[in-house]
């Protein structure tokens, strides 16, 4: 059966990646659970909390662990994730159902069905963050597969056809406006999710500068095809974006119902997690301490002769709110947009704003030297950032990652799920047509943007 015919039966999001998505308390107490007067609004905020969860999995559970790899970030040790690191080693089990779940409980078929139903209470506050949380969900997957089933994913059209890469980000972006416009309403029925978003607590404008910044990152994707008009798009996006760190988009993330409501993180590297399997990236701890950058003890544990372990106690905890969007990553989109567009002096201003962010001192820098710099900034903040190190990476080759064996290619994409070669025929088998590891957005980077020397991982 294909997708669409799956709805049924299936587990939530954190389940089909090896991770426990967030449960338990998270679905239940206070208007959740106990509000007979308002069963509709109640069942509309848990179908918005399981919404949440499915986000927070794809930006921190084994997509991010897996991208993390690829862009040395992490290091692979031992089992799947020994061989990721070794060889780049992937098949269509390696992410076994997070393609199916992009459409399945707590994905597209929740967002939609609440998108429905607060559309009926006409609560436009309510359906405009829905439809954010669609774009980012479905911009993610296009990040993570390339060409996606989108137009047809809940249609119950057998053999559903895939969009190609490129129209499933416009159509991302096309969602992401929709929902922004939808936040300016104003009435009494537009209340939104209130206590039901984890985040922001339903504030509309904090969603709206977060889908700004969402568009930016997105147009971003984009711009290695579509060249100065993408960037000029991102430009006017970021400048709409997350102003500050209170604006910060993250995983409400708590100690309670251990470990099912813990930091993906924690859940991978607790007590009953696969601790041997993955450590620290050796590139990212080299680079920081090359750089004397004080991130390198916030983001990393060490051993007592210096060598990179884990990460730091505190985003190992399992309450660590762990960011997905956020200012540092719209400032930086800011200035290598402003960069590409013509205008460096915008680039070293927005370059400096976010390195005093981090109490670094000022740079003063020019010409490719300016753009590296940037790209490098960048990279460090993207750290733990969902997929954007790898997204930003396969866009740039900066910084210029060496494989770890000749002749390796960092992959631009994952397999679909082997489910769905075998239930869609319109989904090739791995290494065939589309189902190869290169997507439409990533086209050969000859060249190191950053430094212009050759990429070394051909990427």
């Amino acid at each position: 059966m294909s997708i669409t015919n799956k709805l049924a039966a299936i587990a939530m999001l954190g389940a089909a990646l090896g991770a426990t998505a967030c449960q338990g308390d998270f679905l239940t107490g206070g208007e959740l659970s106990n509000d007979p007067n308002r069963p509709t609004v109640a069942s509309n905020d848990q179908l918005f909390v399981g919404n949440q969860e499915t986000l927070w999995a794809y930006w921190g559970s084994d997509p991010a662990r897996v991208t993390g790899v690829y862009a040395q970030q992490f290091t692979g040790l031992a089992n799947q994730y020994g061989a990721l690191g070794a060889t780049y080693s992937q098949d269509a089990t390696t992410t076994n159902g997070t393609n199916a779940a992009l459409y399945t409980g707590g994905g597209l078929v929740d967002i939609v069905k609440l998108q429905k139903a607060v559309a009926a209470a006409h609560d436009s506050v309510y359906l405009g963050i829905a439809r954010i949380v669609e774009g980012a969900l479905m911009g993610t997957g296009a990040d993570l597969f390339g060409d996606l089933v989108y137009k047809q994913a809940l249609s119950g059209t057998p053999n559903p056809k895939l969009d190609d890469q490129m129209s499933v980000y416009d159509s991302v972006q096309t969602v992401l406006s929709a929902g922004i416009s939808n936040l300016a309403a104003t009435g009494p029925t537009n209340i939104g999710p209130g206590a039901a978003d984890l985040v922001y607590g339903g504030d509309a404008t904090q969603w709206a500068t977060m889908a700004h910044t969402l568009k930016a990152r997105f147009f971003m994707h984009t711009a290695e095809v579509r060249g100065t008009a993408a960037y000029q798009s991102a430009l006017n996006e970021a400048k709409l974006g997350i102003t500050s760190d209170a604006g910060n988009y993250f995983g409400a993330f708590t100690q309670g119902n251990l470990p099912t409501e813990a930091n993906f993180y924690y859940q991978f590297h607790g007590p009953a997690g696969r601790g041997g399997d993955l450590g620290g990236g050796v590139f990212l701890d080299s680079l920081l301490k090359a750089r004397n950058d004080p991130r390198d003890a916030q983001y990393f544990s060490h051993t007592s002769t210096g060598a990179v372990n884990w990460l730091s106690a505190t985003r190992n905890a399992p309450d660590f709110q762990q960011p997905f969007v956020t200012y540092d990553e719209n400032t930086l989109i800011w200035a290598e947009a402003a960069y590409r567009t013509g205008d460096p002096g915008t680039a070293l201003a927005k370059l400096n704003e976010e390195r005093a962010n981090h109490g670094l001192s000022a740079e003063v820098v020019a010409g490719q030297a300016l753009l590296n710099e940037i790209l490098t900034e960048k990279y460090i903040v993207d750290f733990q950032l969902g997929e954007e190190a790898w997204n930003d990476y396969k866009r740039t080759c900066t910084p210029n990652i060496a494989p770890p064996a000749p002749g390796l290619v960092i992959p631009g994409r994952m397999y679909y799920d082997s489910g769905e070669e075998n239930t869609n025929t319109n989904v090739p088998a791995p290494g065939v047509g589309i189902n190869n590891l290169r997507p439409p957005n990533d086209p050969v980077n000859a060249t190191s943007d950053g430094t212009g020397a050759a990429c070394k991982a051909g990427a």
